[in-house]
């Protein structure tokens, strides 16, 4: 279904497979995601897939196809009618045309010679239709979603290249066989519970307008993943301000870009029973809220703060992934430490905390099983810590610390040190990041560290600029960021 050389999202994959019905639970006690994982990884090490990057973790984020393979495949599913690929230009594109229970559709920006453009009335999808994905960006005037809704046994529709004004879900109120559903809207009304009984994956891009959930949201039972980026989940609450504690989502495992208030953010906790992946922004209606997130099954969490202010901030002890947004570095060493599974930590600071002459002193705080730290846009000149802060740490990045003037030298201790990446710094951190492999190297006899560094420092930058219009005699400049 996905077009060729293209980098293949793992999740999105699964969730693909799990839609189709490809993945049983013939294991009691293991999810289909797990089951789906082995598929993957039989295929890898068969070479039919190939990995295209991993996580931190080592697991497969993004997979590919060989070209050879992949028009193997293409031919052996057009000889069992398995799925059809189709390659368009949108005024030319009559989907009633195909008659496979799988399409996929790829938009050209070329004309055929023998296609006749006489006719653009728009038909309708064919009855047989079971799955359909559009693969590539077009601005087609086309709007798919009328004829879509008419297939009625539709259990997969990735329209997601489509971008449309406004979508509400009354229009896909036929699809009441619909397992998987990605669309892109402006505006995106949504009432599921009564339209989409049986969706599992529900993948909504909006950029213009913060779509909102509304509570019947949490009676969708079958829901397991979930991405709505800037969505604001709107709870109808009564006088007491409870909430009815029957709706709860018992199988969703993944719920990324939900925004809430965060002094009510355990109402909604409380009924993702087994949710593994969070991505959640809070809203500041408390400026002193006490979030606590005691889900024990959650193994990956992203939490970013708009302008909250913690009293106290309470996390899962299974947490594996943290990644923190717009919080001060010094408000979260104490209590990220005691976290006793945390292998992988990422954190981005307010730009309003990008002060100059801050030292970050990590004394007595450690770090026991963390392997990759990422550090982005921090505001600190300095850094101290030691070999034992971070005692199995694999993977140092940091990314447009800009006043940052060098790594702890420290860090040449760490035996388990593999990698250091250094993005958009200044040429002092990469001094200091040479100073360690060297003293590495001086030490051990081998060349353990693997140095990586991106892009120029913003200072070396803005000075070659300052230097090129000087020489230019230019008399006004104005900088705008």
């Amino acid at each position: 279904m996905f077009p060729e050389d293209a980098r293949i999202p793992v999740s999105k994959l699964i969730s693909l497979w799990i839609a189709e019905g490809f993945v049983q639970n013939i294991e009691s006690g293991r999810l289909k995601e797990e089951i789906a994982e082995d598929y993957l990884m039989d295929l890898i090490s068969s070479n039919v897939v190939m990995v295209s990057r991993r996580r931190y973790n080592g697991k497969v984020k993004y997979c590919q196809v060989h070209d050879v393979v992949l028009h193997f495949c293409l031919e052996k599913s057009r000889q069992e009618n398995f799925m059809l690929a189709v390659k368009r230009h949108h005024i030319q594109f009559q989907p009633s045309e195909w008659k496979g229970n799988r399409e996929s559709f790829s938009f050209s920006k070329e004309l055929s010679k023998f296609t006749s453009l006489a006719s653009k009335k728009w038909k309708p999808f064919h009855q047989h239709l079971r799955s359909t994905i559009t693969t590539n960006r077009t601005n087609s005037e086309w709007n798919p979603f009328r004829q879509v809704s008419e297939v009625r046994f539709l259990k997969v529709l990735d329209l997601s290249s489509f971008s449309v004004r406004a979508l509400s879900s009354d229009t896909l109120k036929p699809l009441i066989h619909l397992k998987y559903l990605a669309v892109k809207a402006d505006k995106f009304h949504f009432n599921p519970e009564p339209h989409l009984p049986h969706l599992e994956t529900l993948i909504v891009s909006s950029y213009t307008q913060s779509p909102s959930l509304p509570a019947s949201f949490l009676k969708m039972k079958k829901l397991r993943h979930v991405e709505i980026y800037y969505a604001e989940l709107d709870l109808e609450f009564d006088k007491q301000g409870t909430f009815e504690e029957s709706s709860k989502l018992e199988n969703l495992r993944i719920l990324r870009g939900v925004k809430y208030h965060a002094d009510r953010v355990n109402v909604l906790l409380r009924r993702c029973l087994n949710l593994h992946e969070l991505q959640i922004s809070f809203k500041a209606h408390n400026l002193f809220a006490c979030i606590s997130l005691k889900l024990e099954s959650l193994t990956q969490l992203r939490l970013s703060f708009d302008s909250v202010l913690l009293s106290g901030l309470h996390l899962p002890s299974n947490l594996k992934k943290l990644v923190l947004f717009k919080i001060p570095i010094e408000n979260v060493m104490s209590f990220i430490a005691r976290l006793p599974c945390l292998e992988y930590f990422q954190l981005r600071e307010l730009p309003t905390y990008l002060t100059l002459n801050r030292i970050w002193y990590l004394e007595d705080i450690k770090f026991l099983k963390l392997k990759h730290l990422k550090l982005v846009d921090l505001g600190i000149s300095r850094w101290e810590a030691s070999e034992d802060s971070f005692p199995q740490l694999e993977t140092l990045i940091i990314k447009t610390c800009s006043e940052l003037m060098e790594i702890p030298f420290s860090f040449a201790d760490i035996t388990t040190l593999k990698q250091i990446k250094l993005m958009y710094c200044n040429r002092s951190l990469k001094d200091s990041a040479e100073k360690i492999k060297k003293e590495v190297e001086e030490n051990e006899g081998c060349d353990r560290i693997n140095l990586i560094t991106i892009g120029v420092s913003r200072n070396k930058l803005l000075s070659a600029v300052f230097d090129y219009l000087r020489a230019s005699n230019v008399q006004t400049i104005c900088l705008i960021q």
